[in-house]
């Protein structure tokens, strides 16, 4: 059964299909296996996939508009070249994908895990990586303007060159993270300070 065919989609594999610039609307795909499959192109629109298996899957040039991807497991995926707007990949895991270049327009990465992932100049303008594994990370010369980093777990994040004015930062970044020459703003700058023991004088 192909996925157009149906709203609800549970346990269905879809391993080693070619599915290549399909348009999914309205649709659920649950505990759904698409390993490798060809999804080049797709584009979906207010689709939830839940606990669904991406690994080696050709996701370049998609377009999501809407859509939540639910503890879904990315391993060796391509996401190149594709589009996400509104988006939320709540408590997913990547690792080893292909994501560079990227486009994202306020997408949820919360209790995500991009643990290792190169993001590099990447625009996260607005995300949220809420309690995000984003231990070792590469973000150098990302735009991370406005998105909120609350509780995200950054041990060895490289953020040399980020724009991070107006992030939500824990304290704990500034020491355990890569910061060199990042952009930030003045109450920023007191908080990396104070982490690192300095005493600011305001006056």
């Amino acid at each position: 059964m192909l996925p157009e065919e149906s709203d609800d989609v549970v346990g269905e594999d879809y391993s080693d299909a070619r599915l290549a610039g399909q348009k999914w609307r309205q649709r659920t795909f649950t505990n759904c296996n698409f390993r490798d499959a060809d999804l080049t192109g797709l584009t979906t629109e207010s689709v939830v996939f839940t606990d669904c298996d991406f690994t080696g899957t050709d996701l370049g040039e998609s377009v999501h508009t809407g859509t939540a991807f639910r503890s879904c497991n990315f391993a060796r995926t391509s996401l190149w070249h594709s589009t996400f707007r509104n988006c939320s990949l709540l408590g997913s895991t990547f690792d080893g994908c292909r994501i560079r270049p990227l486009t994202l327009d306020e997408v949820d990465f919360s209790l995500t895990s991009l643990g290792g992932a190169d993001l590099r100049k990447i625009d996260f303008t607005s995300c949220r990586f809420r309690e995000a594994n984003l231990v070792r990370a590469d973000m150098r010369g990302a735009v991370l303007a406005s998105a909120d980093l609350s509780g995200a777990r950054t041990g060895g994040l490289k953020l040399e060159g980020a724009d991070l004015r107006g992030a939500r930062i824990d304290p704990s970044l500034w020491t355990s993270a890569s910061v060199g020459n990042a952009q930030i703003e003045l109450m920023q700058a007191v908080a990396y300070a104070s982490a690192h023991g300095l005493v600011v004088d305001m006056k």
